[in-house]
């Protein structure tokens, strides 16, 4: 008697698990654990790299969703307010080391910030409208919370969010950069290096040099021997786009300025393949004019790698 029970009730609770089962499949293969509705951002890491292309103009971008979590069964309707938070940025700075500044209004708009969520529709795209050129400069990044939800809860896991943005032309990118340092009192002459640099957007066409190795906007160049990183000097690359001459400006603030070589030198930007030369220096004497003794100049070959 007791082998027949145990089998009747084997069968009874097998049963009893299928039909759970099978009840509560949802999205596929994913299957319900909770009957607490929780709302989340779907990039349920906490960070996103959203990246635009160069423009003046206003534009709007889809940077995540708002949504269910996707083990939660829903009964009935949620109003989900999301909100712009700075503190968000801050204290993601302050647990990771990151250094992103901070965007709030008016640079960008949420261009919603009240969702429904529904049992049929449990999901929701949230969209930004910003002008890109507003923060082609530095590292920028938005801050957004799940600041209200009727009908459920905020994750404590997914319920806030940041957005780290970047804004590309088409000479963004990392580079390999070839490059040879003048100096008077290096010796002798011209001395080469070979870093990895990246180039960050500036401008429609213009971009401006980041070593990685040094951690900022600099041109490295090889000085006794030593590579070392120049920290009032901020070489910006612009090209034309009718003829592709490159032009190198000095971008930090009252500093000497570049002068771009034209001499005997064709600064340029190759599009088939992507690659930049230029060669350009200060301290000329008098003008544009070649001078051993007082000279500073670098002579780069930028060979594009990739997207950074």
């Amino acid at each position: 008697m007791r082998s027949v029970a145990a089998k009747i009730s084997f069968v009874f609770l097998s049963a009893a698990l299928f039909s759970s089962c099978k009840k509560n499949v949802v999205f596929n293969d994913i299957t319900i654990n909770t009957f607490r509705p929780i709302v989340e951002f779907s990039d349920v890491s906490g960070f996103k790299s959203v990246a635009m292309d160069y423009t003046n103009n206003q534009i709007t971008v889809d940077i995540t969703d708002v949504r269910f979590m996707i083990r939660s069964d829903i009964s009935k309707e949620s109003s989900v307010k999301v909100a712009i938070s700075t503190n968000v940025v801050n204290d993601y700075n302050a647990d990771n080391g990151t250094n992103y500044t901070p965007v709030g209004v008016p640079l960008f708009s949420l261009e919603n910030d009240l969702f429904t969520l529904s049992p049929s529709e449990r999901s929701q795209p949230v969209r930004i409208r910003i002008k890109p050129s507003d923060v082609a400069v530095g590292e920028n990044a938005i801050g957004l919370t799940i600041f209200e939800v009727t009908n459920g809860e905020i994750s404590q896991i997914a319920g806030k969010l940041v957005i780290a943005l970047s804004v590309k032309n088409q000479y963004d990118g990392i580079y390999t950069l070839d490059g040879a340092f003048y100096h008077p009192t290096s010796s002798p002459g011209y001395d080469p290096f070979t870093i990895e640099v990246e180039m960050h957007t500036t401008g429609p066409n213009s971009v401006k040099m980041y070593v990685p190795d040094f951690g900022g906007y600099y041109h490295p160049g090889l000085f006794g021997g030593v590579l070392n990183a120049f920290g009032s000097q901020e070489p910006e690359y612009t090209v034309s786009p009718a003829t592709n001459t490159v032009t190198v400006q000095n971008a930090f603030p009252g500093a000497v300025t570049f002068y771009t070589m034209a001499p005997g030198f064709n600064s340029r930007y190759d599009a088939a393949t992507k690659t930049i030369y230029a060669k350009f220096g200060y301290n000329y004497s008098p003008g544009p004019t070649f001078n051993p003794a007082t000279n500073r100049e670098w002579t780069d070959v930028l060979t594009y790698i990739g997207p950074r």
